[in-house]
């Protein structure tokens, strides 16, 4: 929003301190994991953070996705990549050994492995803005691991991800972290990579891209590296274009031909944000619109088709379908939206042989604001199960949005039935399913909208109202035939293995919690005994200090003493016995105020001693931590 005067200023400032940041982030794991691309991209990218953690003592685990085969001889590659890391420290390498170009879901298994047996607290991957294959792939496993497991990110509830850059800039980092102290270390880390180098001034590059990633902060910092930084279980609910500015990061060799059918009934606003969606995904697309009744909707430039009275869900999507021109087809409600990816995820997943192709989507529930505008509230990963064709006849977990399907097969099957004003999509989906399985892509590419006061079908006819119920028993009873009682026992036994292991996890993570509660309270009941006895020690020191104060002070006082008798001795030349006496007498008080200041020199330095003990202790340093995480170090 425009203002004027100051608040305009303020907003100025507000928007540039969201677009980069001006001051240098802190990014450090008591546990760090690296996740590399290649033997090289562990010190290109995040050699610097890597150096720091290392440098503090931090426990450090790199794991290396591809053999680099590709640019040099592999065993040299690594050999290369362990000379490179001693030079920042002593971290725990791994390598998997992969081709160079076909890292995929044949990585996810071992970093599913490293993840759970390390658990880290901090992560750092590949940005999948990234530029080379390897890079984009090794940031998409990771995240489909991710949100493909319902309990490995429980497990890692507490870690944090980086995204890092190696050979494309992030477009909005979050972080950038200061490196100048480690920078020197990191390119000579670097300079280890001879096979690379003879091909690439890597150490140029890298050395470039710190040093305007250190623009906007402070003027003492050199190098920087940048960074987009989220919460590891915050990934269940983001799509890939939401990570450090939103921009389609999908690439398809070859577009398929697909029509995307929309349908709407006099909701203007909402049908222009879906087709809006649509249309950002850059994909290049038919976009059918059908307007089941209401106010006949002016969408220019889009096929329409519209109907002067109210025909159902089903017949709306069933024409929609006929009027499209493409030989596949995806759906998307008014009131839903498309991520930027959705059209060419599906469409490259369509190169396999399945009957239909799918993603998970995130659900959105929305209520008005104070303002009257609809504000999210909540977003849940309610749609995130691989193919099962007999869940599928006892529950629909595939939202419509995520699908995409051969036009053909939709027609020959005679589209969705009339008869259902519910659930006409489960329904299709179970004759569907007869004719072959279906591909999951386990990636949040499309947002299915709950609005609190609207026309949702979820929030309408909720789960175990009446009418929920009704449309439920006549899925059930269309497709009886199929369901018998050993599709019923397998589905229950799989169900209940998965919710005994959602429930084996909560229990874990509440131990956990439970437990790193009472050790919280343990050290700062230690901090709180150590910090008495330190202010003890201080107390002293300054009673010491007054006592040095005073010494001095005397032995000033002496010293203008004897300056007093040297001039009567000057003066006078009689009483030469008594003054000589009385001389003596001043030297021994000299002697004894000089003692005096050496012992009480020795005693502070033996106090400043024991301060640096207790400072150096592992109790002061739980204080000091405590002291950091209050917001106090």
């Amino acid at each position: 929003m425009r203002g004027r005067g100051p608040n305009r200023y303020n907003a100025r400032v507000s928007i540039e301190a969201e677009s980069i940041p001006y001051e240098p982030a802190l990014l450090r794991g008591e546990r760090l994991l690296v996740l590399a691309p290649h033997p090289d991209d562990e010190v290109i990218g995040c050699g610097g953070v890597v150096a720091q953690h290392l440098r503090e003592g931090r426990a450090v685990r790199i794991v290396i996705a591809t053999d680099g085969a590709e640019a040099g001889d592999a065993s040299s590659r690594e050999e290369e990549s362990r000379r490179a890391l001693s030079l920042l420290g002593d971290a725990d390498l791994h390598f998997l050994r992969i081709p160079d170009r076909t890292l995929g879901d044949n990585a996810s298994d071992s970093l599913r492995e490293h993840l759970l047996e390390f658990r880290p607290d901090l992560v750092l991957v590949p940005s999948p803005h990234e530029i080379h294959p390897d890079h984009i792939a090794l940031s998409r496993v990771f995240c489909e691991t991710i949100q493909r497991d319902e309990t490995l990110f429980a497990d890692l509830a507490t870690a944090r991800v980086a995204f890092y850059e190696v050979s494309a800039p992030l477009p909005r980092p979050n972080a950038l972290v200061d490196i100048t102290d480690v920078a020197e270390t990191k390119y000579d880390a670097i300079a280890q990579h001879a096979s690379q180098l003879a091909a690439r001034d890597y150490i140029g590059y890298a050395r470039g891209l710190n040093a305007y990633r250190a623009m906007t902060l402070p003027a003492g910092t050199k190098f920087a590296e940048a960074y987009f930084v989220v919460e590891l279980p915050s990934l269940r609910t983001m799509p890939l274009s939401a990570i450090a500015g939103s921009r389609a990061i999908e690439v398809t060799a070859k577009a398929l031909p697909v029509s995307v059918v929309i349908r709407t009934k006099d909701r203007p606003a909402l049908l222009a944000e879906a087709i809006a969606s649509v249309r950002a995904t850059g994909y290049p697309c038919e976009i059918v619109v059908v307007n089941d009744g209401g106010a006949k909707p002016d969408v220019a430039g889009i096929a329409l088709v519209h109907h002067e009275q109210s025909l159902g869900r089903s017949e709306a999507a069933n024409a929609g379908v006929r009027a499209a021109k493409n030989a596949f087809v995806a759906f998307l409600d008014d009131d839903d939206l498309f991520y930027p990816e959705h059209l060419a995820t599906l469409a490259n997943a369509a190169k396999s042989n399945h009957a239909a192709w799918y993603t998970d989507a995130v659900s959105a529930f929305l209520r008005p604001s104070d303002k009257g505008a609809y504000e999210t509230h909540s977003r849940l990963r309610l749609f995130a199960q691989d193919f099962d064709r007999e869940l599928l006849l006892l529950d629909n977990y595939i939202p419509l949005p995520t699908l995409l399907i051969p036009r053909e097969a939709f027609l020959d099957l005679g589209g969705f039935d009339p008869g259902f004003d519910l659930f006409e999509d489960w329904d299709f989906l179970i004759r569907l399913s007869q004719r072959g399985s279906f591909l999951r892509v386990p990636r949040i590419t499309c947002e299915v909208r709950h609005f609190e006061g609207g026309s949702s079908v979820v929030l309408s006819a909720p789960e175990g109202s009446p009418r929920f119920r009704a449309a439920k028993l006549q899925v059930w009873k269309k497709h009886a035939a199929l369901i018998d009682n050993e599709v019923i026992a397998n589905v229950f036994e799989r169900q209940k293995r998965r919710s005994g292991a959602l429930y084996a996890d909560v229990v874990e993570t509440r131990g956990q919690a439970d437990a790193a509660q009472v050790e919280i309270a343990r050290a700062t009941r230690e901090s709180i005994d150590s910090q008495n006895l330190i202010n003890g020690y201080a107390l002293r020191v300054r009673e010491l200090e007054g006592a040095v104060a005073a010494a001095q002070v005397a032995a000033s006082t002496s010293l203008a003493e004897v300056e007093k008798l040297v001039a009567r001795l000057e003066a006078k030349t009689i009483e030469t016995v008594q003054l000589q006496r009385e001389n003596a007498d001043l030297h021994a008080i000299n002697a004894e105020a000089a003692r005096a200041l050496e012992q009480l020199r020795v005693e502070v330095e033996r106090l400043n001693g024991l301060l640096a003990m207790i400072y150096r202790s592992k109790t002061w340093k739980v204080h000091a931590t405590i002291e950091k995480l209050r917001g106090r170090g």
